[in-house]
């Protein structure tokens, strides 16, 4: 050891981790992941992704694909307007009246979205479609990058109408 110096900074460059026991501390452990405790995951909401069909009476969106859980910050708007949505998108939700209507719109800001603009979501039992593009906000900071997504209600659940689906078990969460 006369002459040698000690490299502190490279102490197991060679060791073979498979000989200590495999590289990762928890390497074969089932651990829950962790939901950090912030603005961008005090909701749980479940999305479902849906399609476009044209039928000769016009068109719409009907629900396909797996559904999600998605962490997100869920908050509520009232707005009245007389158009068919706050973008002027068009409107898939059947009226027999004319008018203003109230319409019952929701901000969503998530850390991960993978939804566009035909995608529904259920926030309890309420059901609600994206009304828009979702808007990739990456701000400066790791932290504060999410995704922004209008939405406005199209319905809710009950025993005699709809029930929110179920995402499979064992499905990724989006958020986490």
């Amino acid at each position: 050891m006369a002459g040698e110096t000690l490299d502190l900074g490279h102490l197991y460059d060679d060791v073979d981790v498979d000989d200590m026991g495999g590289g990762h501390l928890y390497d074969g452990s089932d651990v829950e992941p962790r939901v950090t405790d912030d603005l961008l995951h005090r909701d749980l909401i479940v999305v479902q992704p849906m399609e476009l069909y044209d039928t000769p009476y016009g068109s719409g969106t009907v629900p396909t694909g797996e559904t999600s859980y998605a962490y997100c910050s869920f908050e509520p708007r009232i707005n009245k307007n007389s158009t068919f949505s706050k973008n002027w998108a068009q409107d898939t939700t059947p009226q027999s009246y004319g008018g203003l209507r109230e319409d019952s719109l929701a901000i969503v800001l998530a850390p991960e979205w993978h939804g566009d603009i035909h995608t529904m979501f259920w926030h309890g039992d309420d059901c609600y479609e994206v009304d828009g593009p979702p808007m990739h906000m990456a701000h400066s900071s790791k932290d504060a990058e999410h995704w922004n997504i209008t939405a406005r209600c199209i319905g809710h659940a009950g025993p005699a109408v709809v029930t929110p689906p179920t995402p499979p078990e064992g499905s990724r969460i989006w958020g986490t």
